[in-house]
């Protein structure tokens, strides 16, 4: 399998601007779910041209897939969360425990990778919601009770009665439910002292639903 140049990925992502090569390494799902204004996928993702990617659901469905001349590959067929997903014969696993399969509670795949690249940690994904893999149900180990991007690095965000927390080098925060919890939403919220205007936040997930962009903005 070959790796496709940087420059023709470049190109594939707005040649066509709107077809099957478009957005290489995006999170297809951001537009290419229920009410996204796309055609709706269930599962999407990028890896490599002609990789093989498997994808079994809970009630053991399998859907085979393959990448495009963009690495692209894309699903409409229904499926039951969460999933487990092969790439080439190989089934994914957690980065703790190589043996374990990876399960996943969500179809967008390139929200964690990017150019073949597992992204994982702090810096990860900034303005997406936080919540999809980090709140309850999700995918990911640490589980928050709100999260979200306001850059630059050093803002001090404050959700509900918890300790406020500083904006990494991303503009990213988060609070761990094992620090904090929020009986109930919406929620007082500030950033660098500002306070959100009452009635608060209205979820933990402050750059899902429409709140605030990837530069930390309001949304529309």
């Amino acid at each position: 399998m070959r790796r496709l140049p940087l420059a023709l990925l470049l190109v594939g992502s707005c040649i066509p601007q709107d077809g099957p090569m478009m957005a290489p390494f995006e999170d297809c799902l951001s537009c290419h779910a229920s009410g996204g204004g796309a055609r709706t996928w269930t599962a999407a993702g990028t890896w490599l041209e002609g990789s093989r990617i498997t994808i079994v659901d809970s009630h053991g469905k399998t859907i085979s897939l393959r990448g495009n001349q963009a690495g692209n590959f894309y699903t409409a067929e229904g499926l039951a969360f969460p999933i487990t997903i092969s790439v080439d014969g190989a089934l994914m696993a957690t980065s703790t425990a190589p043996t374990t399969p990876f399960v996943s509670t969500y179809g967008g795949c390139n929200m964690c990778h990017h150019a073949w690249t597992l992204t994982t940690g702090p810096d990860m994904a900034p303005g997406t919601n936080c919540l999809w893999c980090h709140g309850p149900g999700g995918m990911a180990t640490g589980k928050f009770v709100a999260a979200g991007t306001f850059p630059p690095a050093g803002r001090i965000v404050q959700v509900g009665s918890c300790p406020p927390k500083t904006t990494n080098a991303v503009g990213n925060f988060w609070i761990l439910d094992s620090e904090c919890t929020i009986p109930s939403w919406p929620a007082p919220a500030s950033v660098d002292g500002v306070a959100m205007p009452q009635p608060g936040a209205p979820r933990g997930g402050c750059n899902g639903g429409g709140c605030h962009d990837r530069n930390g903005g309001a949304g529309n």
